[in-house]
């Protein structure tokens, strides 16, 4: 007999078409979606999925196991939550912040609460703001909104981030500080186009027409890495040991970036769970 959990995740990996995408909306690993839908695949004797460039696509019987249990794994899952609605906690989220910057106080919390299942869901602030509201979150991690925050929402500071421009240690962009004359000549390739950090560098060059291209973190560090463009990026989001993997450095600019304050978000609606976060969270950053 194949259980509940396979299903669930094979119809969040059909529905996202990506492991990554998937993984975060579970908040189970990526190497464990992959063994998972193998296991799937071996009890069913089925190729379920097929490798694009960007993601996966279903095969002809992935579509068709989809088909039929898309609509019963929604419905049990919302029973699910419903019925262990005092042990769950909506996190919004984006990608790299739940990770890079909570991932740790994530695990010390789920190691120390494992009956208690956090949903982290990435999308972009207002949607989680006006989700937070709604109470259909419990809690955001965000930079700092600079929208009039709501009634009944709290915002609690817990540090600064660092936008920073990054080009190859290679390239004449690393030897000279650039000017805003520099950077209008040249191709950035920056976060996606909601990103606070895109929209703090066009409030910064004025309104300048800027050579921005959007792009995964992972392709920003290659193209910069090439030495024919920069990237700009959230300094804490990227692993120190990149830097050096793409022979790369952080380039002085007469743009002042700056520091950027982030924290989270939480409504009136709290609860013993997501109290008991809080308080880890506060710890973890000493607030």
């Amino acid at each position: 007999m194949i259980n509940f959990e396979l299903y669930r995740i094979f119809v969040a990996v059909a529905k996202e078409e990506n492991i990554t995408k998937a993984s975060t909306k579970l908040n189970i690993s990526q190497p464990a979606i992959t063994k998972q839908i193998k296991n799937l695949e071996n009890q069913l004797s089925l190729k379920l999925f097929d490798r694009k460039s960007k993601g996966l696509s279903l095969t002809l019987d992935g579509k068709k196991l989809y088909e039929k249990l898309k609509n019963p794994i929604e419905e049990l899952t919302k029973v699910d939550k419903q019925v262990g609605k005092e042990k769950s906690i909506n996190i919004g989220t984006h990608n790299h912040m739940g990770s890079c910057i909570f991932g740790d106080v994530i695990n010390d919390y789920c190691l120390k609460y494992p009956n208690v299942n956090l949903n982290l869901i990435c999308e972009e602030t207002p949607e989680m703001m006006k989700k937070l509201k709604n109470k259909e979150i419990d809690i955001v991690f965000s930079k700092k909104d600079n929208e009039d925050i709501a009634n009944g929402i709290e915002y609690i500071k817990l540090g600064y981030l660092h936008d920073v421009i990054i080009a190859s240690k290679e390239s004449t962009f690393a030897h000279q500080k650039l000017t805003l004359e520099n950077i209008e000549e040249q191709t950035i390739y920056t976060p996606r186009t909601y990103a606070q950090a895109v929209a703090r560098i066009k409030e910064l060059t004025l309104g300048k027409n800027l050579k921005l291209r959007n792009s995964s973190y992972k392709t920003i560090l290659e193209l910069a890495s090439s030495g024919k463009a920069l990237g700009l990026i959230t300094r804490e989001y990227i692993d120190k040991n990149d830097y050096k993997k793409f022979n790369l450095v952080e380039v002085k600019t007469t743009i002042e970036l700056g520091a950027v304050e982030f924290g989270i978000y939480i409504n009136s609606n709290t609860f013993k769970e997501l109290n008991n976060l809080i308080k880890l969270i506060k710890e973890y950053f000493k607030v």
